[in-house]
């Protein structure tokens, strides 16, 4: 069933006006590949009242950035749920060219995947549709994936973290920056775990002058977390980090691609570093909850094992680990995981003390000796039996490809063009 919500923004006793930006940013958000957008940007007063709305039926749209300005405007664009896959192609036999989205298709992963098939680089929009198949349908895409590889897949289903600032300057659908993560905002909360179809946000000033913003789990600017640390639940959030080493320059985009793709399924979010022109490749990999870097660094050689290149596999130059110990006021601290130690596997018991809450430095010496194993028995810790299970996914997934026969309904999945502010079905 489809999760949508009305999102009310009330002004209190303000005294005055601010400005304030609304905006998507995803654990995967990194401003660079993955982009959020100025959702929406306004000027409130005094009982002011602004209302929106969300829904998380998946949408992909060919964004059309301004170079001048960094402000991303949607132009076709199709809905394409969770578990379909769309190609977006361009026509150039007529002119002007013209871009369009093939009908969805079933697709073997729980994602919504768009396929650049255009000849060229693309930046793909993801966001949703309001008002779907009436007058007033209108896409919005707070999320853009920058210059999409051709035949390379945009994923545009994201985590709904909903974000409120006051005072950063962007003007509404302007490309955000990663400065943004320096400014804590007044309130943040992802939309799938708030109660309710809908819910109020009051922005007002408190008894010493200070801006704050009353909602459902609001966070006041003086107590803010990262998103990544509130997404990873109880446990403390990890990355395995491992250098690929390819035969040639020109097979590490496609080659990481495969392998990434491949992990996806297992529940992995990946960065990819590109070190210009070169043979390696850089996997940032977020663990998913109760994964070990053991298990990620096993899941990642099957990944490679199935993905082989013309000139053999891809080959691991190094790796590494790290654990969140704490997040105050924007600022993260991450604390390397020795490959040798106990974190590593999974056993966590002895690391646990007061200084990953950030407690005191002596803590965290403890804690720091505790990861490289010296706190306690130094007898050898065994690594947990493989995952055969996990193992045989990754293997399987990369036959995950198929478009599959079923297509959906046209009148609800097909492509859409703007032309003049009218919309009008591609054929």
């Amino acid at each position: 069933m489809a999760v949508s919500k009305t999102i009310t923004i009330v002004g209190g006793a303000l005294g005055g006006s601010c400005q304030l930006t609304l905006a998507f940013v995803p654990p995967t958000a990194d401003f660079n590949s993955v982009v959020p957008v100025a959702w929406k940007v306004i000027t409130l007063k005094d009982k002011d009242q602004f209302v929106y709305h969300w829904n998380d039926g998946p949408a992909a749209a060919r964004a059309v950035i301004d170079t001048n300005t960094g402000i991303a405007t949607p132009d076709e664009y199709t809905p394409i749920a969770v578990g379909q896959t769309s190609d977006l192609l361009l026509d150039r036999t007529v002119r002007p060219p013209v871009y369009s989205f093939t009908t969805p298709t079933t697709f073997q992963q729980k994602r919504a995947r768009v396929m650049n098939r255009t000849g060229g680089y693309v930046d793909i929009g993801a966001g949703f549709i309001t008002d779907l198949n009436t007058a007033s349908e209108d896409v919005h895409i707070p999320i853009v994936l920058r210059r999409v590889n051709d035949q390379s897949p945009g994923y545009v289903e994201f985590t709904p973290v909903l974000k409120l600032w006051a005072s950063l300057g962007f003007e509404e659908s302007q490309l955000l920056d990663s400065s943004v993560n320096n400014v804590a905002p007044l309130w943040q909360g992802d939309l799938t775990k708030i109660t309710g179809p809908s819910f109020t946000i009051k922005v007002k000033r408190d008894n010493l002058g200070r801006l704050v913003a009353e909602g459902p789990k609001s966070l006041n600017a003086s107590s803010a977390l990262s998103v990544f640390r509130q997404a990873s639940g109880p446990n403390r959030p990890y990355t395995y980090t491992v250098e690929l080493a390819f035969a040639t320059p020109g097979l590490v985009v496609s080659g990481v691609t495969s392998i990434v793709n491949t992990l996806f399924p297992l529940g992995y979010q990946a960065k990819f570093t590109q070190k210009g022109y070169d043979t390696e490749g850089q996997i940032v990999l977020t663990l998913p909850e109760g994964v070990s870097c053991n298990q990620a660094e096993l899941d990642t050689l099957g990944a490679i094992e199935a993905n082989p290149t013309i000139y053999g596999k891809a080959y691991i130059k190094s790796h590494s680990g790290a654990v969140l110990i704490s997040a105050n006021n924007g600022l993260e601290s991450w604390l390397e995981v020795n490959p040798a130690g106990p974190q590593w596997f999974g056993v966590t018991g002895q690391g646990e003390n007061a200084a990953f809450d950030g407690a005191n430095a002596e803590a965290f010496e403890q804690a720091n000796a505790a990861a490289d194993g010296t706190n306690g028995s130094d007898d050898p810790v065994d690594a947990p039996a493989k995952t055969e299970g996990r193992r045989k996914a990754a293997t399987a997934n990369t036959g995950a490809d198929s478009n599959g026969a079923a297509e959906s309904d046209a009148s609800k999945f097909g492509s859409v063009r703007r032309s003049g502010g009218r919309r009008a079905v591609l054929v």
